[in-house]
Parts: C-alpha cells; structure tokens; sequence
C-alpha cells in the first residue's frame, strides 16, 4: 500500500516538473528570446543536478528521506512562482529554473531511493517499474494541462497553477503520516570517494548508458516543441503531441515486467534504443499534427523501458549503503547532458536547421542500441 502512496504523491509533484519543461520553452520563446538565450535558460535547470547531484544522494543516505523530498517540493514551488510574481522577464527564467533544478534534484534522488529501500531484490524491477509508470502518467498530465492553460489562462498563471501542484505532495510529508524506512548506512571501511564510484567498472556501463538515453529525452523536450512552433502549432496541439509520448510510456513499461521475462536488459535496452532512433529519424520529415503524434508515441513506445532499466541497474549495482548516491551520480551524467544540449543544439539548429539535429541524435540512439543487441549476442552461452 505505501508503494501506491509514494507513486501517487511523485505523480503529483512530477506532474509540475513535467508541465515547467514545456512551459519555460513556449514562454521564453513567447518573450523573444534568441536560440542561444532560449539555450541558457532551458539548461540552467539543469546546472545545479549536474553538479550537486551526486551530493544530494549523500545527504539522503546519511540524514534521510523525508526533509529533502519536503525542502526539494517547496523550493520547485517557489521557483514556479517567480515566474508569476516578475512577469515578462527572460531573466528571472534564469534564476528560476536554476532554483527550480537545484530543488528538484534533492526530491528525485529522494524518490528513487525510497523506492528502492521499500523494495527487495526480488521486488525491485517491479517497484521501480510501478515508479516510473507514475512518471509517465506525469508526462502525460503535465504537457497537457501546462498547453491548455497556456491556451485559457495564459503563460504567468499557468506558473502559479504548476507552483501550487508542486508544493502538495510536501504538505503530505510535513503531516508525518507516512512512515518511511530507515536508510542503510554504509560500511565502514568504504571511501567516501565520488570518483571511486564513477570509475566503477559495473557502475560506468549504467552511466554512459543513461547518458544516451538522456541525450535523446532531453533532445526532444527540448527540441521538440521549438519545431512545432515553427510548424504553426498551438501550444495546446504541442502539449497533445508530447502526450502521446507518454502514453506509449505508460504502455512500454506495463509491458517491462513481461518483456524482462523473454529476454535480457541488455536486449530489451538496445531494442528500444533502436526503435527511438527511428523516430528522431522520422520527425523532420513530417510537419502535420497527427503524424506527429503517431511518431511520438512510437518513440515512447521505445524510451519508456530505457530510464526504469537504468535506474534499476544503478540500484542493484550500489555498494551498501551508498544507493543514494550512486543514483544521484546517475542523475549527474543524466544532468550533465541535458545541461548541455541545449547550448550545443540550440546554436546548431539556429544554424543547420532540424535535420541535422534530430537525425545525428538518431544515428547516436541506432549505434549504441546496435552495440548493445551485438554484445549480447556475441557474448558466451548465447545461440
């Protein structure tokens, strides 16, 4: 039963998270920011995760769940209202989205680690299969409600609407009437070494593999509704298209459990790889509204097993004690590409147009999903 409130509450808080990477990018655009200055903003959430990600898994092994999942919710509540309060300004976006990611980063590495902690080994794919589930209900609630409120309400209530779902979920935590495990503490004669655990043979695998995966997530949020725009669309139309994404992420992972059961992570892993790059391969090619929506679900079909896969095997990776940080570490590869797409994409789509964008981005997600499917076939005791 706690699962399902811990599910409930993250669809809650995420659904705000969610609803801010769509929203900041239609409202900068709306204020006329310039690709490089519509870069900087979309990245700047990305800064502090990058850099203190690993930290806030540290502190939620040694203090515990419940204060960062609280300060990490009220904090996005306050970066969502700045927007509300400073209106038509492009540069309390910056402030407010790099408050927004420093907050965030402390509730997500809260999140997976309790997930984590409520489950065992043997319950472990399912739980983080049933977290993630809820995250797509998220993908799918945030866009959505985020572009029809931008259509009725316009831009700055929109943020208000979004600061006040963030901010819910903590007055649960606040209550204290939800009793949360007690962290592992780590072994002594472990180091307190972030290299040590970057540079880990099993762990580094896991995070160059959620660095791909993360490359083509953060692409397409970022990406995706600057080329819809440019189509002509409205931003209720945009929030409908990135739906469908999270819809056949819903789909993907009901399925997980099944197909984990025909066939191995590596496997599942590099066929979704695949699938997702045929889509980026797909999208500029076409500019009407329902193909698109056909190719983004196709492409949700294929990143929704990726994240869950990924966080599993960081988890079940970690030395004792120190799952906290191992995911925020995680999260600091994840962030360190977001962080930077942007920048980078934002100049060169400015200069090459989509094409090249989306179809480089393609051929990274076919080569690395190839070499996954390969490895495993070629490795010993496979037919």
């Amino acid at each position: 039963m706690i699962l399902y409130i811990v599910v409930f509450l993250s669809i809650i808080y995420q659904t705000s998270v969610r609803g801010n990477t769509i929203l900041v990018t239609l409202y900068a655009m709306n204020l006329h920011a310039n690709s490089t200055y519509l870069g900087l903003i979309v990245a700047a959430s990305s800064l502090f995760p990058m850099l203190f990600a690993a930290y806030a898994g540290r502190v939620s092994d040694r203090i515990g769940l419940r204060l960062p999942l609280i300060a990490g919710m009220f904090g996005t509540g306050l970066a969502l209202f700045l927007p509300y309060l400073f209106q038509n300004q492009l540069f309390i976006l910056l402030f407010s989205q790099s408050l927004f990611g420093l907050s965030q980063i402390f509730t997500i590495v809260a999140f997976q680690n309790l997930i984590g902690a409520l489950s065992t080994e043997e319950t472990r794919s399912k739980y983080f299969a049933t977290y993630t589930l809820g995250v797509s209900i998220s993908n799918f609630l945030g866009p959505l409600i985020t572009g029809f409120s931008i259509d009725h309400i316009h831009y700055s209530l929109t943020y208000m609407v979004l600061a006040c779902i963030s901010i819910v979920p903590g007055l649960f935590f606040i209550s204290n009437t939800l009793h949360l495990p007690k962290t592992i503490q780590k072994e002594g004669n472990q180091k307190n070494c972030f290299v040590e655990l970057l540079l880990k043979r099993s762990l580094r695998k896991t995070f160059i593999t959620s660095g791909i995966i993360l490359t083509g997530v953060g692409l397409y949020e970022f990406y995706f509704p600057i080329y819809g725009k440019t189509l002509g669309l409205s931003a209720s139309t945009i929030g409908i298209i990135v739906s469908c994404n999270a819809i056949a992420y819903i789909l993907s992972r009901l399925l997980m459990q099944w197909m984990l059961s025909k066939f191995k992570e590596e496997t599942v892993l590099g066929g979704c790889l695949t699938i997702s790059a045929v889509a980026f391969f797909l999208i500029p090619l076409f500019d009407k509204a329902y193909f698109l929506m056909i190719i983004s679900f196709i492409m949700g079909l294929g990143m929704g097993c990726c994240q869950p896969l990924s966080i599993v095997m960081a988890y079940n990776r970690s030395p004792k004690g120190r799952t906290g940080e191992v995911l925020g570490i995680r999260l600091t590869v994840n962030k360190t590409v977001q962080f930077l797409v942007p920048i980078l994409f934002g100049s060169v789509g400015s200069l090459l147009g989509f094409f090249p964008v989306f179809w480089s981005n393609a051929i990274l997600l076919l080569f690395s999903g190839y070499s996954l499917i390969e490895k495993k076939s070629n490795s010993p005791g496979t037919n």
